[in-house]
């Protein structure tokens, strides 16, 4: 069946949050977009759709000048044959071989097919490196519209040691501890919720009883980080913003943490409802 054919009609999702339920993996011609294929395997609900768009980016064979020809050739090959590595590491429900700009076919098909999840790689670089001169992970958390894995190594194609959640309070955060909890209790992983006191949150935050939070005086960008190990999933929630989908403490939390982190997408209420 092909990557442009639809779900099955009538295909329920089951096995938790619906988060989880199509998932769309970035697949390049580097090693880290297997990481982003294994770990899509792990969290993908029982019952969802995994898909493996692999992207073969000829147009960056431009730089190479006179060797531009062989270095197309040399893109398309890699990216096949990362394809063919994360066919062996995940049970895609389909895959697709394609050219052109990763991340603007990962958004059109996140559009177009209901896309609730996608996955990519992110390569080692820092928060200032990264928003200087670019990369797949930086694209897809300001251009996405769906919720994101960005990946890095430390637990696929395994459970997480551990689900580090932001709390404060917000609709975003909320949406976020529920995804991180749901997810817990499928795979069987401790969940610790993190509330930065040095940071803004909800008085109601306090009042809840959590044995299993972390208070932290610092801001909940720090205290998840510090709270998070390489073989921790770090879950963050992002709400849609027009011109600024990413806000600067996801940012933080993505290119601070040393493991994977997932940032659950809020959607908001439609005015008026």
């Amino acid at each position: 069946m092909s990557a442009d054919a639809p779900a099955p009609a009538g295909r329920r999702i089951s096995g938790g949050d619906p988060i989880f339920g199509h998932v769309l993996v970035g697949i390049d011609e580097t090693p880290e977009s297997l990481v982003a294929a294994a770990q899509a395997g792990v969290l993908r609900a029982p019952d969802g759709r995994l898909v493996l768009l692999a992207v073969s980016e000829r147009h960056l064979a431009a730089h190479a000048g006179l060797a531009a020809a062989s270095a197309e050739d040399h893109l398309y090959a890699g990216t096949a044959a990362e394809l063919a590595y994360a066919k062996e590491l995940v049970d895609a429900d389909d895959e697709r071989l394609t050219s052109g700009k990763l991340v603007d076919l990962l958004c059109a098909e996140c559009a177009r097919r209901d896309v609730t999840l996608i996955a990519i790689g992110v390569r080692p670089h820092g928060r200032l490196s990264a928003l200087t001169f670019g990369g797949h992970d930086v694209e897809a958390l300001h251009d996405v519209r769906c919720s994101v894995l960005i990946a890095r190594p430390g637990w696929g194609p395994h459970r997480p040691d551990r689900i580090v959640v932001g709390v404060d309070g917000s609709p975003e955060s909320r949406r976020a501890e529920a995804a991180a909890r749901s997810l817990g209790a499928r795979l069987g992983c401790d969940v610790m919720p993190v509330v930065g006191l040095g940071g803004k949150i909800d008085p109601e935050v306090l009042r809840q009883e959590r044995e299993d939070a972390l208070l932290d005086p610092r801001p909940t960008a720090d205290a998840v980080v510090d709270a998070s190990t390489k073989g921790s999933l770090v879950v963050v929630g992002r709400r849609p913003d027009r011109g600024r989908p990413g806000s600067k403490l996801v940012e933080r939390v993505v290119y601070a943490s040393r493991c994977s982190v997932l940032v659950v997408q809020h959607e908001l209420a439609a005015p008026g409802s």
